[in-house]
């Protein structure tokens, strides 16, 4: 099936490991000219340009510097034209487990703000203007079924994703009245990733998240990263401002 994305130009936020690095791959594989952004690890970035076949370009940008969004655009656009599809993936770091929302000078939640809402709105403000001169765009914000669920500690985390989700909803309506621009949520469980099975967490939250999920075990980063394309392709026409849960059956 041909999804409509050969050479169209798509840009990834934290596209350097994790479910970035799949992302990264899958639009890669069905022709899209792939520009991704990291933070610091610029040795990852270059493993994923290398063994990724076809355009791809990475750059390096903290997303959660004021008007970072911006700039990454127009380096973007002298690279590889204007962004049809944006995929706001970048991971933020979340509140520590004992975070106590009463003493807030303890951890920098207007940090996870920054880093988890205010630099997907930005981002996805700079490329607007360029799906609504093509009349066609697709937005897709990864999100967190932490907020559905809640969990002690994650206070501001969610808080922002839960923001986004709203931010969403109503780009569907702004954006969708400039042409078919398309903005949806994959609301995401915890993922089988290289970098997660790396973490000493790991066994621990493996073993809960399974044996909440229907078929007792994770999604794989690979199967996230074919929905999304799925849903940035110009196969879909019709799914926008949704929340499209992802997390294997672990939330409804």
């Amino acid at each position: 099936m041909d999804l409509g994305l050969r050479d169209r130009t798509v840009l990834i936020t934290g596209g350097s490991g994790g479910i970035g690095r799949e992302l990264v791959r899958a639009f890669a594989a069905e022709g899209a000219q792939v520009a991704f952004t990291y933070h610091a690890d610029d040795r990852s970035a270059r493993t994923v340009e290398e063994e990724t076949d076809g355009a791809v370009r990475s750059f390096r940008y903290a997303m959660n510097e004021p008007g970072a969004g911006v700039r990454l655009v127009g380096d973007v656009l002298n690279w590889g034209g204007p962004v049809q599809v944006l995929i706001n993936n970048a991971l933020s770091p979340m509140s520590p487990p004992d975070a106590d929302i009463g003493k807030l000078e303890r951890f920098p939640w207007r940090e996870s703000l920054r880093d988890n809402i205010e630099s997907a709105v930005e981002l996805s403000g700079a490329v607007l203007e360029h799906m609504g001169e093509a009349k066609w765009g697709r937005f897709v914000h990864v999100s967190s079924s932490l907020v559905a669920q809640g969990k002690r500690g994650f206070e501001f985390y969610t808080t922002a994703k839960a923001a986004l989700h709203g931010f969403s909803r109503s780009l569907a309506f702004s954006a969708g009245a400039m042409g078919e621009i398309l903005s949806n949520v994959v609301v995401l469980g915890l993922t089988r990733t290289a970098r997660n099975v790396r973490e000493p967490w790991y066994p621990e939250y493996r073993e809960e998240f399974a044996a909440l999920s229907p078929f007792g075990d994770l999604v794989d980063a690979a199967d996230v990263a074919r929905m999304v394309v799925m849903l940035a392709s110009a196969q879909n026409r019709v799914v926008t401002g949704q929340e499209v849960d992802l997390s294997g059956g672990v939330t409804w």
